[in-house]
Parts: C-alpha cells; sequence; structure tokens
C-alpha cells in the first residue's frame, strides 16, 4: 500500500517527467521555426556560389552592375599570407567574370565604422595580389568590392559607388571602384511589383526575402525557385547551429544601435555642460576633469 508521503513524491516526479516533456517538445518547436536566409556566409556560399552553375550568380551581378555579367570562375577565397606571423585574411566570395572583371562580394549584417575599414583592407588586399608581376600579368579591366549591407535602413540609397578622387572630383583611377548595396531597401522597393511579374532586381530582392517572402517570390521565376528549394533542404538538415537565429541577428543591432544613440546623448550632454562650465569661468582643467572632455576638445567648444 502507497503512503501519503510517496504518493506525494511519485506526483512530484510525473509533474517532473511531463514538464521535462514539454521542454523538450519546446526546444523541437523553436529548432523547427529556425530559417537561415541568404544573409549569412555559409547560407549564401552553399546556395549561390555554384560551381556548376553560374546564373544566379549572373544575375545578383548584373542587377547591381545594371549590365550582363557573366562569371568566368571563382577563386579561393584565402589570401596569400606574407609571413608564418601573418594571419590569413579570408575573403567572401572572390570571382573573375568572362569581360577579365574581379570582383570581391562581402555579406554584411551590419555596416558600421569597423566593417568598412576591414572591407577596404580586403580590398586593398585582393587589389595587391592582382597586381602585375612579370611581363605575363596584365592590368585587369576592373576590380570591384561589392558590399551587400544588411540593416542599413531606408535612410541610405539603394546604391552607393565609391572611386578615388581628387577634390575637384576628378577620378585618380577608374578601373577600381567599391559599391555599396542596400539589400534590405532593394526588397522593401521591389518587392510587391515582382511579385506582380516586374523583373527588375529580383534577384537583389531575394537576398533580402524571409522563407515565406521567398517562397512567393519563386512563383515567378524558376531559378529562385531552386534557391528555395535549396534553402529549405539547407536548413532542415540541422547543419548551422553556431550562428545567431534572424530574431537574434535583428535584436543585436538594434541593441549596438540604441547602445550608440545613447553615447551620442550622453556626448551631447557632456558637451552642454561643458560649454555652460567654460561661460562660468571656470577652468579648462576643472572642465575637464568633469566631463571628461580633453581640454584641445575644450578649446574647440571655446571656439565655437
Amino acid at each position: 500500500m502507497t503512503t501519503f508521503v510517496e504518493s506525494v513524491e511519485m506526483d512530484k516526479n510525473i509533474r517532473k517527467i511531463e514538464t521535462s516533456k514539454r521542454g523538450e517538445n519546446m526546444n523541437t518547436t523553436k529548432e523547427k521555426t529556425k530559417y537561415f536566409t541568404l544573409k549569412y556566409d555559409q547560407v549564401f556560399k552553399s546556395i549561390i556560389v555554384d560551381n556548376n552553375d553560374y546564373t544566379v550568380m549572373n544575375n545578383i551581378l548584373s542587377d547591381i552592375l545594371d549590365r550582363e555579367v557573366k562569371v568566368k570562375r571563382y577563386y579561393n577565397t584565402e589570401l596569400k599570407t606574407k609571413n608564418k606571423k601573418t594571419k590569413e585574411n579570408r575573403l567572401d566570395v572572390v570571382l573573375e567574370t568572362t569581360d577579365g572583371t574581379f570582383i570581391n562580394l562581402e555579406l554584411n549584417s551590419n555596416y558600421d565604422k569597423s566593417i568598412k575599414i576591414r572591407n577596404y583592407i580586403y580590398y586593398s588586399g585582393m587589389c595587391s595580389e592582382l597586381s602585375p608581376k612579370g611581363k605575363k600579368k596584365r592590368i585587369p579591366k576592373e576590380v570591384i568590392q561589392i558590399n551587400l549591407n544588411f540593416n542599413e535602413g531606408n535612410n541610405k540609397p539603394l546604391k552607393e559607388e565609391y572611386y578615388l578622387r581628387n577634390k575637384e572630383g576628378e577620378i585618380l583611377i577608374e578601373n577600381f571602384r567599391i559599391i555599396n548595396v542596400n539589400i534590405e531597401r532593394y526588397k522593401d522597393t521591389w518587392y510587391d511589383k515582382n511579385i506582380e511579374g516586374d523583373k527588375r532586381y529580383i534577384y537583389l530582392t531575394m537576398l533580402g526575402t524571409n522563407e515565406k517572402e521567398l517562397k512567393r517570390l519563386a512563383k515567378s521565376e524558376e531559378k529562385i525557385r531552386e534557391v528555395s528549394e535549396k534553402m529549405i533542404r539547407f536548413n532542415e538538415d540541422g547543419t548551422i547551429t553556431n550562428v545567431l537565429t534572424p530574431e537574434e541577428d535583428e535584436e543585436f543591432v538594434m541593441e549596438l544601435r540604441r547602445q550608440e544613440a545613447y553615447d551620442n546623448g550622453a556626448k551631447d550632454t557632456m558637451r552642454s555642460n561643458a560649454i555652460s562650465m567654460i561661460k562660468e569661468k571656470i577652468p579648462l582643467k576643472i572642465v575637464s576633469k568633469v566631463t571628461k572632455i580633453s581640454i584641445k576638445e575644450l578649446k574647440k567648444l571655446v571656439i565655437k
């Protein structure tokens, strides 16, 4: 016969098992709802960078460069190191087109100052690798860095192009340039039109879509349907487990923006306080100590 205490313990154990099962079911459901889009390097390379079929990449590049582009080949995405102590610089996608243009594609989920510097260093490294060495080497027709940027917002243009210029705007070297592409703005601008049959920029639109949007887009273009099917298989096989989900990535970017806004607000407050203190004839040394603003910067505030 089961005692009251034993009965209570059995009830507790049953509730623990049921709670554990509910947790497992919740985790399983959560795993199933994960969907890694084309904004992730691993996904982009696995789905888009296809050595047997350049069609999708050709269309993406043609959308960006506003001319017909055909990929000739992809290159190893590791730059040569100068010595054993030098860390390897890894590029996202390096390719050559049939007309002799070299392109480096970079995917950026966030495009802040540090990313801009990093991308420029990679681009410079690629230009160095492609520089003529010996009589058989020739200068490439063009060397282009294309930054596929996510989370830039609608305040940035669809596309920006940068050249090396002087103060008067004269281009120093025309066959070197950097192109920034605002992927999500392309998606916001062209998505509905593409669904209605407007095929302009449909492949750039594709890069910014989620699972549901991609399936809708796939109805109007066979190659995008193939991409959608590959994406489904890729997400279902569970090989990606060490990167953020799209929701987590978005929250991370939002937190960075909140922190940046807070920092900028704090700086503005400190500057305002510094100006007030300077007007009260408080010595700059003391103002600097209180506000954490250098005396050099304080002098600039006085001039203003």
